[in-house]
C-alpha cells in the first residue's frame, strides 16, 4: 500500500527546518509592492534566461525552431502568478498540493508535449536559484538599508527552499527526451 504524504505537516517541517518564521512571512508580505512593481522584469528575465540555453530554450520552440513568443507570454503570466501567490505563502492544505501539482506538470508533460520529455529539475532548481539571486538583487537596488535589505533576502530565500522541497517532490521520475530517448543518467552504483 502506498503511502500518503501530510504535504502541509512536510510544509511545516521544512519550514522549521530552514528557520522560515512568522516574522520572516510578514517581512515577505512588507515587500509585496516592491516585488510586483518589478515583477514584470523579473519573470521577463527569467525567461530570457531560458532563451539562452538550448536545454531551456527548446520548451519554447514552434515547429519551425522559432520561439512561440505567445506560449512564450503565457509562461511570463504563469510565472507571475506564482511570484504573486508566493508573497501570500502560507503553509495550509491548498498550497502545497498547488505547488506539488507545479511539479508534477513539469516532470510529467502533458500530451501535447510528450515528445519534449520532462523539463528536468535541475533546471526547476536553477530556476529557483536565479530567481533568488534577482530577487536579491532588487532589495539591494530598491531598500535603502542594508540590513533590511538583507533581511528581505533571506526571508524570500528560506520561503523559497520551502516551495523547492514541495515542487521537487513532483518529480518522482523524469520522462525520457524524445531526441534521445534515454532517461536521466544515474549515479552509477557498484
Amino acid at each position: 500500500m502506498s503511502r500518503i504524504v501530510d504535504w502541509p505537516a512536510r510544509m511545516r517541517e521544512v519550514a522549521g527546518f530552514v528557520g522560515l518564521d512568522q516574522n520572516e512571512l510578514e517581512i515577505i508580505q512588507s515587500t509585496r509592492e516592491l516585488v510586483l512593481a518589478r515583477g514584470e522584469e523579473l519573470t521577463a528575465a527569467v525567461y530570457d534566461h531560458f532563451l539562452k540555453f538550448p536545454e531551456t530554450r527548446r520548451f519554447f520552440l514552434d515547429e519551425d525552431g522559432e520561439v512561440n513568443e505567445e506560449k512564450l507570454e503565457r509562461r511570463k503570466r504563469s510565472l507571475m502568478r506564482w511570484l504573486t501567490g508566493s508573497i501570500d505563502f502560507k503553509i495550509d492544505e491548498d498550497y502545497p498540493i498547488r505547488l506539488l501539482a507545479t511539479g508534477i506538470v513539469h516532470s510529467h508533460p502533458p500530451s501535447h508535449r510528450a515528445h519534449l520529455g520532462s523539463i528536468p529539475s535541475r533546471f526547476m532548481i536553477g530556476s529557483i536559484s536565479f530567481i533568488q539571486t534577482a530577487l536579491a538583487q532588487i532589495f539591494q537596488e530598491e531598500i535603502n538599508d542594508p540590513r533590511e535589505a538583507q533581511r528581505a533576502s533571506v526571508a524570500w530565500n528560506k520561503m523559497l527552499m520551502v516551495q523547492l522541497d514541495i515542487l521537487q517532490a513532483g518529480y518522482v521520475n523524469e520522462t525520457p527526451t524524445e531526441a534521445t530517448g534515454e532517461a536521466p543518467a544515474g549515479p552509477d552504483f557498484e
